[in-house]
């Protein structure tokens, strides 16, 4: 290493370019606000038209999990089941690293389970990017009807996806299209067409086949038969063979027409007036901002040929990515300016500006290394270099500390220098080295949470290895030539004095300084229980999501009515800028963690924009008194939107059984223990009450005398209210089914629905003589989770309280539930700190086997490994008093902090001791070398913790929800844990190692 150091003109031009390719990084590399996931979720769909949910759970939901339930990669498979549909969200278990032949297996499975399933069901939908954000939301309006808009909304789709960097374009709102073929069964009866015949003439009049081709004269002559409809007036004016032998044209019988698709599946609104919203989805790795600038670009171009047209922005996410890194980037800034103040202030001119220069060195110089390993700028990363600013001065601290002591001693320039770099070499690399092994854990963490969090530990760690490079080779070069002997040399300052007394003090009275130790210890802990718990926080957008549920089952025009008169009221407060609704599934996922929910009649989500981040709580309280005096039929809930991993509630328990009846009896006796406890709010359950369902009993006798089946009678119901498909119409630019359904469809009576007609050889039969009906009552929801059926019920928090609180209390009462065949379990938050917890816990032995190995390796003894070891408790201990003093919740970044908090304090413990050491083997007594080392290494120590906390001052005040706690917690562990460290270990050195010679 010393070699090196002969070669200054090349290790100081390495180390500079080093820096500048780091500065040019910043501006170039890929950028995005959040880090991008895996793919360890994905959805499936599976219709089948006009089937019951029991027929659903039975016939094909069931096949189905018997074939996921042999895919080992899966964690867990999730079902909602509802009428006409079953929506299944797996998860991959978080080990799993190659997804796609993850996905490809389970496709697979799927299509095992599919063979058996009903004729009429479709075959499951398999989408697994779910972690895909539509960065940017455009709301489509117009004058015209639903149709125009969706072929407006359709043309904005294919010009977007021209733009650079764009993945996907996906469209919400969308009524979809159809010709309908709207028959007059009474007048086709008395001309003996039936609605089957009639299907069957049109699918044969219209099919796409290929004539082949001639050679005609040497040349090829392509043959092209129109065998399919080119018009909608084509097939209103094509021939039907009637009973007596002539032919009319269809209009006679039908009205066709193009028409929105029905059943209507979704509908979407901005501000009141019916829209398409068009979600644009960029590729990985890019520069979200250049993005966001071609993407509205390409939006103004298409609206300067669409004048007619009004083009809204719901969501971009590209305004958040430059806001929420430049707010990033200014403490970054500010965190190195207040690092290099501290350092000025407290080492003076020289030596302060020596170490200052090497943060920006040694800041961009890592934002190299992790931009060529091909890291993204995100808030993580970012974040992660201004924890790094008071890390990565402690090892340049050290070393020109040492080289201007060799240099008060009389020692050259550049022997002070070598000296020192081979007496610290070693040390701060173990050093180093210990702090590397306390974010091991988090580099480690598997699944969703490890990767979400990954950069922070690989940007520090790769921090930290430049800081050491950088210590041992550029720090003693520039100190070589820009170092001078102080004047002061040989005095003691009054911090010496000061940090020589509390070592003496600590090794005469050794017990009582560790019983004050752990009693300042406890104090700090009884803290604990004051700090709420809040696992990740609400984020700061100004944007807030109110999910409106009317009951299962409800119709997708109930539900659009409820959503209606609830924006009516919202609209008209001053604090909302506008209101983008979404009726019979989820809004766009415009934010990472959204929940995804399609094909849901019941539900309807508006995303309220409101003038600030601040008014967002004043909507919010509002949304409950509202939605009880506009919608009282509903359960509306309005939360901010939120960090981590998506749960559907803060509190969720989670009913496991399979009567339905008892699940039921479970869910109103934990609602009414929520409900009595007055810190919870929207108290609801996902059960759902029952669906009406009108049962047609088919008598075999009647159907097989009149040459019939069940088959076709059930046919009849369906072809009458929902369509039969007879073929599909390719004469635009997009193939549109074609459909014939009666002109009521599902607005049919029961007096109507007696009244049609089954076709028989001999002629129609009205229904009401193959069936007799009564009316029951079917669940309009089943839910099942890993095979078994679940019912939820779910609250949100009160202001002032803490879900884990809640939980607590509520605890002993559910475990006092006695119902049999029903299994309650804690989801909602506690389950997901519960996931996130383990795991970082599943790869704390690993990080705590590291820094045992690394510290047995430097001391090579247990007694100084234990006392070294007993820091770590001071620094965790440490973070109570700062959350409780600025009133900031423990989560999960505090918890990160907590962590990061165990290696800056380990470090101090490793400098003390080593330096120890190396007194006694001078030959001093093991007093003397404990007060001499406490006395030396106080100020490089209280500098090192000084420079951190300054750097961490910007997080500490930043306006994102997320950092403050990680801030909070870190700057009060690192003061506690300080001040605690150089008292504990000369005491426990003393008590360890009771002789005056060397250990």
């Amino acid at each position: 290493m010393t070699a090196l150091l002969s070669r200054p003109r090349l290790i100081l031009g390495l180390a500079v370019l080093l820096s500048i390719t780091g500065g040019f990084a910043w501006f170039s590399m890929a950028r995005e606000e959040d880090p991008r996931l895996a793919d360890r979720f994905a959805q499936v769909i599976s219709v089948s038209p006009g089937a019951d949910v029991e027929q659903i759970e039975r016939l094909v939901v069931e096949p189905l999990e018997d074939e996921l339930a042999q895919i080992d990669q899966l964690l867990s498979v999730k079902v909602t089941i509802r009428a006409s549909v079953a929506v299944f969200v797996l998860e991959l278990r978080g080990e799993v690293t190659d997804t796609q032949t993850a996905w490809d297996d389970i496709a697979d499975a799927l299509a095992r389970g599919h063979e058996n399933a009903p004729e009429a069901t479709q075959p499951p939908v398999l989408t697994h990017e779910l972690n895909e954000t539509e960065s940017v939301v455009l709301a489509v309006r117009g004058d015209g009807d639903a149709l125009e808009i969706a072929a407006d909304a359709e043309s904005l789709r294919r010009a977007l996806l021209s733009v650079p960097d764009v993945s996907k374009v996906l469209v919400t709102g969308d009524p979809g299209e159809q010709i309908s073929v709207l028959l007059d069964e009474t007048r086709a009866r008395s001309l003996g067409v039936s609605p089957e015949q009639l299907a069957g003439i049109l699918v044969s009049r219209n099919s796409s086949l290929p004539g082949g081709a001639l050679e005609v004269g040497g040349r090829r002559v392509a043959l092209r038969p129109r065998a399919e409809f080119a018009t909608v007036e084509e097939i209103s004016s094509t021939p039907i063979p009637v009973g007596d032998g002539t032919s009319i044209p269809l209009s006679a019988l039908a009205d066709v027409r193009r028409t929105v698709a029905e059943p209507e599946v979704e509908r979407a609104r901005v501000d009141g007036e019916r829209t398409v919203m068009v979600g644009v989805v960029s590729r990985q790795e890019i520069d979200a901002v250049a993005f966001g600038e071609g993407v509205r670009a390409a939006v103004e171009t298409f609206r300067l040929s669409h004048p007619e047209l009004r083009i809204d922005e719901i969501a971009f996410q590209p305004e958040k990515v430059e806001a929420r890194l430049s707010e990033l980037g200014l403490s970054l800034a500010l965190g190195v300016l207040i690092v290099a103040a501290v350092l000025l202030l407290t080492m003076g001119v020289r030596l302060g500006l020596l170490v200052a220069g090497v943060v920006p060195l040694v800041t961009f110089a890592a934002l190299a290394v992790y931009a060529a390993g091909g890291g993204v700028l995100h808030q993580m990363a970012v974040a992660a270099l201004v924890v790094s600013l008071g890390l990565l001065v402690d090892n340049a601290i050290v070393m020109a500390e040492l080289i201007q002591q060799r240099l008060d001693e009389g020692v050259a320039p550049r022997e002070a220098a070598t000296s020192a770099v081979r007496e610290l070499a070693w040390p701060l690399g173990s050093a180093t080295a210990t702090t590397l092994a306390s974010f091991v854990p988090m580099l480690l963490a598997p699944g969703s949470v490890g990767e979400f969090t990954r950069a922070i530990p690989v940007v520090v760690m790769v921090s930290l290895v430049v800081s050491l490079v950088y210590a041992v080779l550029v720090t003693p070069l520039m100190a070589q030539r820009f170092l001078r002997p102080s004047k002061d040399a040989g005095r003691i300052t009054a911090l010496e004095r000061g940090a020589r007394r509390v070592a003496t003090l600590a090794i005469a009275h050794p017990i009582v300084a560790i019983v004050a130790v752990l009693a300042i210890v406890g104090v700090s802990a009884s803290f604990a229980p004051a700090v709420q718990k809040d696992f990740f926080p609400a984020s700061d957008r100004e944007q807030l999501l109110v999910s409106l549920d009317m009951p299962e089952g409800t119709h997708i025009a109930q539900t659009d009515d409820a959503a209606k008169r609830l924006e009516r009221v919202l609209s008209a407060r001053p604090e909302v800028r506008s209101i983008a609704t979404v009726v019979g599934r989820s809004v766009p996922h415009f934010y990472y963690n959204l929940p995804r929910i399609p094909r849901a009649s019941h539900l309807a989500q508006l995303v309220v924009t409101v003038n600030g981040p601040r008014e967002v709580g004043v909507i919010q309280a509002m949304v409950r008194e509202l939605a009880r005096r506009e919608v009282p039929s509903a359960v509306v809930v309005a939360r901010r939107l939120e960090q981590g991993p998506p749960v559907p509630a803060p509190i969720e328990v989670r009913l496991e059984g399979e009567d339905l009846e008892a699940l039921g009896l479970a869910a109103d006796e934990v609602r009414r223990i929520l409900r009595a406890d007055p810190r919870t709010r929207d108290v609801r359950t996902d059960r759902g009450p029952g669906s009406p369902t009108l049962e047609y009993a088919i008598d075999d006798a009647e159907t097989a005398r009149r040459g019939l089946g069940r088959v076709q009678v059930a046919s009849a119901f369906v072809g009458r209210t929902l369509s039969s498909p007879a073929g599909t119409f390719r004469g635009g630019d997009d193939p549109v089914p074609i459909v014939m359904r009666d002109p009521a469809g599902e607005r049919m009576t029961p007096e109507m629905l007696d009244a049609i007609d089954v076709a028989t050889t001999g002629g129609p039969i009205p229904v009401r003589e193959l069936t007799r009906v009564r009316t029951t009552f079917t669940p309009a929801v089943i839910h099942h989770r890993d095979r078994k059926r679940v019912v939820s019920v779910l609250a949100e928090v009160a202001d002032g309280a803490t879900y884990a609180a809640i939980v607590a209390d509520i605890q002993p009462a559910l475990d006092a539930l006695a119902i049999d065949g029903v299994t309650v379990v804690q989801g909602g938050a506690t389950e997901s700190s519960a996931t996130a917890n383990a795991s970082l816990g599943s790869r704390g032995p690993i990080g705590a086997l590291l820094l045992i190995a690394i510290l047995l390796a430097q001391f090579d003894s247990f007694r100084k490994v234990g006392i070294v070891l007993f820091t770590a408790p001071l620094a965790v201990m440490g973070i109570w008093p700062g959350l409780w003093l600025l009133g900031l919740p423990f989560g999960f970044v505090a918890l990160l902090g907590a962590i990061a908090l165990i290696g800056i304090v380990v470090n101090g413990a490793i400098v003390l001791l080593d330096l120890t050491e190396r007194r006694i083997s001078e030959g001093a007594t093991r007093d003397e070398a404990l007060v001499d080392a406490v006395g030396k290494r106080t100020r490089p120590i209280l500098l090192t913790t000084a420079t951190t906390i300054a750097g961490l001052a910007p997080l500490l005040f930043s306006e994102s929800t997320l950092w403050p706690p990680m801030a909070a917690a870190m700057i009060s562990g690192l003061l506690i844990s300080t001040l605690l460290t150089l008292v504990a270990v000369p005491a426990l050195y003393r008590t360890a190692f009771r002789t005056p010679a060397r250990a």
